[in-house]
């Protein structure tokens, strides 16, 4: 690891930021420690100059803390970055509590095999770890008791390696002077931390264009159109699929979406793939890109689509049933998420970046093609920006999913025909290169 940062999270959600490196001597560290005294969550890390803080607005079930990105400045269309290291204090959790929940979560995943191992933590400290947690970015997950307190530590990656161990080892902690609930924080998934009251009128206007439209559009013929030339699933490249081609999946943008100029889109379009298009960037190259893994999501055949800041979103799916919506720390590179099973019980759509929810969108409930589920947003990634407002989209085959209905692991699915309800209906078949009947990255798509 390359000289680092010492960062704390205070009270006023503020880094404290000094230059000590990974060889620094005890007696910097804990000088540096008496100057954080008040802090909410008590622990350091050390970590490359390069890297983001991110200064969590909110508690994740139970927790508080910071998340530390790796920014990916070599890739400037990919998703800002991904989370190095997530230290939290588990505030509502006891020592005597933790091999409890280890075994909870080894007991989560009976597919996966997780391993539960002893590993040491900062100076003279023992956690006890278990992983991979799966999820975008799967994580080991360490559990740490410190003088009555206990810290859950995420290092994000499949594996807890050397720069992992690194990390854990260069941690240090000094006792919290005042408990997380003086911040006066919301959860993550609460109702005023998801919900926006301000956009109940664009939901409305869109959501009554589009049931109209649909209504124009015969289900019937969209099924035969969409078949034509097509056939049943199947089996595609390194273990990804392609959709049945009479399944239906429209466009999710609405009628007025890009309705503010500057952007070179019509209202009522977008764009394929700007940024990232099948296999391109975060979802072909990098962690994201995979078709089979089983802890990953496996994204290889995501879209992205630009939109406007509060432009609508609706349900992929003609039917289906939301597991899960909202932000957790095992996609936390996605922010606001909405993931639907689709009634064939095979597929699984995840809906990406939101800004925030559409009233009655939560993990049980029903929608169908006319539901909006959200707003097109920028959310992920920390402070790391993840480019201009867009919507990330994916599809997955037969997915498991974590015990909060976030999906990963199944197959990577690649969906090539698109229903939309602009004009006079039909299909959109989307591919590698533009024609008069294909749609490919940098072309526009109407509603």
């Amino acid at each position: 690891m390359r000289s680092g940062t010492v960062v704390f999270l205070t009270l006023c959600l503020t880094a404290v930021m000094g230059g000590i490196g990974p060889g620094a001597s005890v007696e910097a560290q804990q000088a540096r420690t008496q100057e954080t005294e008040g802090a909410v969550v008590g622990a350091s890390v050390v970590h490359p100059e390069s890297w983001v803080v991110e200064r969590e607005p909110y508690t994740y079930d139970g927790t508080y803390g910071y998340t530390l990105w790796h920014p990916d400045t070599s890739r400037p269309h990919d998703h800002g970055g991904a989370p190095a290291v997530r230290v939290a204090l588990a505030y509502g959790l006891k020592p005597g509590q933790i091999e409890e929940r280890v075994e909870e979560r080894v007991t989560s995943y009976p597919d996966l095999s997780l391993e539960r191992r002893e590993v040491p933590v900062a100076a003279r400290h023992k956690g006890v770890a278990v992983g991979p947690i799966p999820g975008s970015t799967p994580s080991t997950e360490v559990y740490v008791p410190v003088n009555g307190r206990v810290y859950r530590i995420n290092v994000y990656g499949e594996d807890l390696d050397a720069a992992g161990r690194e990390l854990l080892s260069s941690l240090r902690f000094a006792p919290p002077s005042r408990p997380v609930e003086e911040l006066a924080l919301p959860a993550a998934n609460s109702p005023e931390a998801l919900y926006s009251e301000g956009e109940g009128e664009l939901a409305e206007r869109e959501q009554a264009a589009h049931v109209a439209a649909l209504g124009e559009l015969s289900p019937e013929g969209a099924v035969e159109f969409s078949a034509t030339g097509g056939g049943g699933e199947t089996k595609i490249k390194e273990g990804c699929w392609t959709a049945a081609s009479d399944f239906f999946v429209q466009t999710q943008h609405g009628r007025y979406a890009n309705e503010r100029g500057g952007d070179g889109i019509p209202t009522g379009y977008t764009v394929l793939g700007k940024p990232n298009y099948w296999n391109e960037y975060s979802h072909g190259r990098l962690g994201y890109g995979r078709c089979k893994a089983r802890v990953w999501t496996n994204d290889k055949y995501a879209i992205d689509y630009p939109l406007n800041r509060g432009d609508v979103v609706f349900s992929p799916f003609k039917r289906g049933k939301v597991t899960f919506a909202g932000r957790n720390t095992t996609h936390k590179d996605y922010g606001i998420l909405v993931s639907i099973r689709a009634s064939n019980g095979k597929y699984v759509s995840l809906s990406a970046h939101l800004s925030g929810l559409a009233k009655g969108i939560k993990r049980g409930a029903r929608v169908d093609a006319n539901t909006v589920i959200g707003f097109a947003g920028d959310s992920g990634g920390g402070d790391i920006a993840v480019g201009r407002v867009h919507l990330h989209q994916a599809f997955y085959r037969y997915p498991s999913f974590n015990r909060d209905g976030s999906p990963y692991g199944g197959r990577g699915l690649k969906v090539v025909r698109h229903n939309y309800t602009r004009k006079d209906g039909g299909v959109y078949r989307y591919g590698f290169k533009s024609t008069r009947e294909v749609l490919a990255k940098g072309d526009r798509a109407s509603n």
